[in-house]
């Protein structure tokens, strides 16, 4: 009896000490199972069932090992959790935090603080607006009605101002009768697969347009120099064959025209492929008033030549940033066609003109010319070796070529025209810094 007393007086303190409610319970039926009337003691006794004491005796070491056990196990688990550079939360049924690990929410007084909340709570504790929690509310409810869970992508800025793109997931865990016990929630941070995404885009972009281009050059080579360079053969022949020098002075004068027309494709190819290359060209701030007067050095005869009037709008923007030589190119291409294509029926009047659109600046060039179809041409303005005027002079190179420029430094172009009434180019840049 007296070992008795003494693992019971063992057993409680272990109890007390470890603080826990079924060992100390445990105990407490030990003793009132001790001290019980005596017909039960009796027929407990009778029935031998002393195992049921040493059982109950044992019951506060074993409860008290398993609990220690099971304890040590969670905090595990939890270290192990907290040591993970992903966010995750772990919600009740009710969207209430039941944990939240250091990624989450790195202040851990805040981590404190949030556990029972639901996010409209913890919204106002951090003084957030409450669409956040609204949009989680409704992801979370989607999540608990779905096999499986809710996945998305999030995009939100950091302290420093720099996209943060996120994998998020809520997934429910559920019980043998399918209800929701709790929801667990995680985030990875994939901002920068999705750069080498994004990146890998642009790639595939560049690669297909340079295939495009390689077979328009293909194209054009095909249909602009085979017919020079069948000239000159044929020519070639005839002076071959021809004995009197006079013809052959004649007909080696018409190998020139020739020459010089093989020599100009050339050339604007080889131009339109350093466009596409040229990943050297220096930016810097342009005054558009200087670039319009190269303009006008350049074609001064072709000006005079039709009495073109030009006049300029340049007071909303007078700069624009890019590298110089291509913005006199393109202003050179837009003035130029303006003058190719005047109407014969009234004088050539272009106005080139400046815009503001907040950091960007609209460049236009509009003429009172021809004009052009855009129902009939409108897929192939800014094709190589397209052209939609029957001039000898036009090869189908200076929209591409200005469209190509205006692309290479990460701008915009675009037309509004109609047969008869004139074109109006608008070109859009990034204004001067």
């Amino acid at each position: 009896m007296k070992s008795r007393v003494s693992n019971q007086v063992l057993y409680a303190l272990y109890g007390a000490v470890a603080g826990l409610f079924f060992p100390f319970a445990a105990t407490l039926l030990h003793a009132w199972l001790k001290h019980a009337p005596l017909s039960l003691h009796t027929i407990a006794e009778q029935q031998r069932t002393e195992d049921l004491f040493w059982i109950i005796d044992m019951a506060p070491l074993v409860l008290g090992t398993l609990a220690a056990y099971i304890g040590k196990n969670r905090d595990f688990y939890e270290n192990v959790l907290n040591s993970i550079p992903s966010d995750i939360v772990v919600f009740d049924k009710n969207h209430r935090y039941l944990f939240v690990n250091p990624s989450a929410v790195k202040d851990p007084a805040h981590r404190k603080k949030m556990i029972g909340m639901d996010d409209f709570e913890y919204c106002a504790y951090r003084n957030r607006d409450s669409k956040f929690a609204e949009e989680r509310r409704n992801q979370f409810h989607i999540a608990k009605n779905t096999d499986g869970g809710l996945k998305w992508e999030e995009t939100i800025k950091d302290a420093a101002g720099n996209p943060v793109t996120n994998l998020r997931r809520f997934y429910p865990v559920r019980d043998s009768n399918g209800h929701m016990k709790i929801m667990i929630g995680y985030a990875l941070d994939i901002s920068d697969r999705k750069l080498l995404e994004e990146k890998q885009e642009v790639l595939i972009k560049q690669l297909q347009k340079t295939n495009r281009q390689l077979n328009d050059f293909s194209n054009i080579i095909a249909h602009n120099l085979r017919g020079p360079l069948g000239n000159i053969t044929s020519i070639v022949d005839l002076i071959e064959n021809m004995d009197d020098v006079e013809q052959q002075k004649e007909l080696i004068s018409y190998l020139k025209p020739c020459t010089e027309s093989v020599s100009a494709v050339f050339n604007q190819l080889i131009d339109s492929l350093h466009v596409m290359h040229d990943v050297e060209i220096e930016f810097r701030n342009n005054d558009l008033a200087t670039c319009l007067k190269l303009v006008r050095n350049s074609l001064d005869l072709e000006i005079k030549q039709c009495q073109a009037k030009i006049s300029t709008d340049l007071s909303l923007a007078a700069e624009v940033y890019g590298p110089e030589k291509y913005i006199v190119s393109m202003l050179h291409n837009l003035v130029s066609n303006a003058i190719k294509y005047r109407s014969p029926d009234r004088q050539p009047e272009i106005l080139v003109r400046t815009m503001n659109e907040g950091e960007e600046v609209v460049l236009s060039v509009a003429d009172n010319g021809l004009g052009i179809d855009l129902h009939k041409h409108g897929d192939n303005l800014f094709k190589i070796g397209k052209v939609f005027h029957s001039n000898p002079d036009s090869k189908g190179f200076g929209l591409f070529m200005t469209k190509t420029q205006v692309e290479s430094i990460g701008g915009k172009i675009w037309i509004d025209s109609a047969p008869g009434k004139g074109t109006t180019f608008f070109i859009m840049l990034k204004k001067g810094k």
